[in-house]
């Protein structure tokens, strides 16, 4: 199965936003397709932190049960932390759309 992964303090996480987080996730954005989240990203325009961290918290789910958004919350605080930016999850939210199937493979 396709994921990308991002480490938090030290630990690696395998990221993928399946059918039903998506569904969920569309809900907890107000009815939002996530893609308007990305093409944001692409037109230079930065989302909110709490979007960026609903999808994280979306894409966490498939691999590491149990994840409360509390707890992705507590994980950027620690990305932070560690030296990270709020922009550098970025490029890692464009490749979990990326092998979750929001765009056609290339081949």
């Amino acid at each position: 199965m396709k994921y990308t992964s991002l480490n938090f303090g030290g630990e690696e996480f395998k990221l993928r936003i399946t059918a039903a987080s998506a569904i969920d996730l569309e809900k907890k954005l107000g009815g939002r397709n996530p893609l308007d989240i990305l093409a944001a990203i692409e037109g230079g325009n930065l989302p909110s932190i709490s979007s960026v961290l609903l999808i994280l918290h979306a894409s966490i789910q498939k691999f590491h049960h149990g994840f409360k958004f509390e707890d992705v919350v507590n994980l950027y605080d620690q990305y932070v932390e560690d030296g990270n930016a709020y922009t550098d999850l970025l490029p890692s939210l464009i490749e979990v759309f990326k092998v979750s199937g929001f765009f056609p493979n290339k081949a």
